[in-house]
């Protein structure tokens, strides 16, 4: 199995790319090959805020407690989507290296185990945490008046959560195989449909029951099933380059094996940033359920702002990757500062743009007044930082690519643990500093891990490691 994957590595490093990108990764024009390979991902993550954005948008209507009660579960939401997500990884990575290395009945066989182990893993998340939600709100200091709603919201996604995965698995593996439009339309309609269902089980239009804050979930969760259950079918049909059939189901240890090893770094850093988001969310509890509203409304607005971002560190990862392949190490240092550039002047702009406008922009979402205020000064201090912000996602992704997924990890846990949470507990709490601590801490962990990484980055040690 070892040499199987180190096999199919050096055989996908090797495979054409079909479309523009084809001659532009280890060659040609770098600002033209990143923005081909992030727009897709990009379109992709747009559908994940969109699923946000609109919970928010509606639970806004309920008012400011509504949207505070989901703000506190989020962090903990992310955490099972972090969990879940590292694994899916190795989803794409190996059906990549069996697609490439022309085994589509292994890669048949790894894309079933990693559904199997994927949805057991799932299973017992979805124990675990119903059992222990009130628990868990309120370790993190959740007020009283908002606890039920992020109880009886919590209680809904931690039920679901075995389908919702269903449909991450089918997106990666489609997308080690090469096929990112189908999971993309998948994605189009699972956000659709939520959009609509929104409205209708929060507020209990027409025949629907009136669940309020439950009902964002239901909505979330559903949505995601039927899209998950849609890409099961078209699994099993196997038309889409994964054929799936009920031998490919029964547990195979040594392959389950490769999927721990190689999804269990990426859950690692998914879960240091989700476990970070979770404390941070405990501290801004201790403040009010107004600052809780505010702060949830803002780390959505965040969002959508560190969605190109997030293409663009898929991207780097992916040029990186492939010219360290090549034994191209100084166009994918170059690649690695050319999309650094990009995103720190576009994500600059956009805060400069925010912190012309902050009050206006909260004010969507939710009019109270306080809220207004609170949030807008929030977004009009950290949104100074959001280039430097970008500087450390794109770094870190440019380290995965050289296959260095360990100092990607150490830089989540520097940015967070070494910096955000500490200055936040001192600024906030200590000098008492009250909630505006808690913007600053931000704003200032942000520029400096951002020079944290760039001048590990430039030592350029990263070089001599190949995937």
């Amino acid at each position: 199995m070892e040499n199987e994957h180190k096999h199919g590595k050096e055989v996908l490093g090797k495979t054409r790319r079909k479309g523009k990108t084809e001659h532009t990764l280890t060659d040609g024009s770098i600002p033209r090959a990143l923005i081909n390979l992030a727009w897709p991902v990009m379109l992709g993550n747009s559908m994940q805020v969109l699923y946000n954005l609109a919970d928010t948008f509606w639970l806004g209507r309920l008012g400011a407690e509504a949207v505070a009660a989901i703000s506190v579960g989020f962090p903990i939401v992310f955490l099972l989507i972090s969990i879940g997500g590292g694994f899916t990884i190795a989803g794409t990575t190996l059906v990549a290296q069996y697609t490439g290395s022309k085994k589509p009945e292994m890669a048949n066989r790894v894309a079933g185990q990693v559904l199997i182990f994927v949805f057991l893993l799932a299973v017992l998340l979805s124990i675990l945490g119903y059992n222990f939600n009130d628990e868990i709100l309120t370790l993190m200091g959740t007020p009283p008046q908002i606890l039920d709603d992020a109880s009886s919201y919590l209680d809904v996604v931690f039920a679901g959560v075995s389908f919702m995965f269903i449909f991450f698995v089918f997106s990666s593996l489609l997308r080690g195989y090469g096929d990112t439009r189908t999971p993309m339309k998948l994605m189009v309609f699972s956000t659709i449909l939520n959009i609509i269902l929104d409205p209708f089980l929060i507020f209990g239009w027409s025949v629907f029951p009136d669940l309020g804050v439950a009902g964002a979930a239901v909505a979330t969760v559903f949505s995601r099933a039927v899209a998950g259950f849609i890409g099961l079918f078209i699994l099993f049909r196997g038309d889409r380059g994964i054929k799936l059939s009920k031998m490919h189901m029964k547990l195979d240890f040594d392959i389950i094996k490769d999927i721990v090893k190689i999804g269990l770094p990426s859950a690692g850093e998914q879960t240091i940033r989700a476990l970070g988001m979770t404390v941070m969310m405990g501290i801004v509890t201790n403040f009010g359920a107004m600052v809780v509203a505010a702060y949830g409304i803002t780390m959505r607005v965040l969002s959508v702002v560190m969605m190109p971002t997030r293409g663009f560190a898929m991207a780097t990862t992916t040029m990186v990757g492939q010219n360290i392949g090549a034994e191209k190490p100084d166009r994918a240092e170059k690649s690695a500062w050319v999309s650094t550039g990009i995103i720190f002047g576009a994500l600059t702009i956009f805060g400069i743009l925010i912190a012309i406008f902050p009050h206006m922009i909260i004010s969507i979402f939710n009019n109270n007044s306080e809220v207004v205020n609170i949030g807008g000064l929030m977004l009009r201090v950290i949104g100074l930082s959001f280039g430097f912000l970008g500087i450390q996602i794109i770094i870190g992704g440019s380290f995965r690519g050289a296959g260095n997924t360990l100092i990607a990890m150490m830089l989540a846990i520097i940015s967070l643990w070494g910096l955000r949470v500490p200055l936040t507990t001192y600024l906030a709490i200590n000098l008492n500093w009250g909630a505006s601590g808690i913007w600053w801490a931000m704003f200032i962990s942000n520029i400096i891990s951002a020079l944290i990484a760039s001048l590990w980055f430039r030592r350029g040690t990263w070089k001599k490691k190949k995937i």
